[in-house]
């Protein structure tokens, strides 16, 4: 049980170095999970659109949660971002869209596609042991998360930069994490925070 622990080690207001830097670090995996997952918000009908063409089937739901005025019971968003008019999809906005997608089909075209609004793009895998700084692979726990508009691995309030997070064991791995940001020129950033 847990969470991982997530080290922040690379920021920049440029999204595709961002992605860069996170497929860089997603090289070094001696393991890449088959499916990455991909949670955007849409603040547009145009990035709706875009980002449901890259998710297909994606789950949607409303960034603001509704609850039924009668019951209370939190309500669910059936709205599905490629088949209404741009009309139905202006009222739903602003939308989340997420889905687990082969990794082969996460590439730049996604940060592109997603505007202004706050995405988390996880890679999950597992790093290779590493003698050299007494770390041990953990295939629940290890990965990289890059977070467009966000300095936060548990998604908090928008930002203007973008945040490239390692995630490493639940017990933290300074160490690891210190000599994988060393690898894309980047640093450990701030504390560890808690992951996935």
């Amino acid at each position: 049980m847990g969470n991982s622990r997530a080290h922040a080690v690379f920021t920049t207001t440029d999204a595709e170095e961002a992605y860069a830097r996170a497929r860089q670090l997603v090289g070094l995996l001696e393991h890449v999970d088959a499916e990455v997952y991909v949670d955007a918000e849409v603040r547009t009908v145009e990035e709706a659109r875009r980002v449901a063409r890259l998710l297909p089937g994606a789950a949607v739901d409303w960034v603001e949660g509704r609850r039924d005025p009668v019951t209370g019971e939190y309500l669910y968003c059936a709205l599905d971002p490629g088949m209404p008019g741009d009309d139905e999809i202006r009222a739903e906005l602003p939308l989340y869209l997420s889905a687990d997608v082969p990794v082969a089909t996460v590439g730049p075209e996604i940060v592109r596609a997603v505007g202004e609004g706050t995405t988390d793009i996880s890679w999950h895998g597992r790093w290779p042991d590493d003698p050299e700084t007494d770390s041990h692979s953990s295939a629940k726990y290890d990965g990289v998360q890059l977070v467009l508009h966000g300095d936060q691995a548990q998604i908090d309030e928008w930002t203007p930069h973008h945040t490239v997070f390692v995630h490493v064991s639940k017990w933290g791995d300074r160490a690891r994490a210190e000599k994988l940001a060393a690898e894309i020129g980047g640093e450990v950033i701030g504390d560890v925070q808690i992951g996935w």
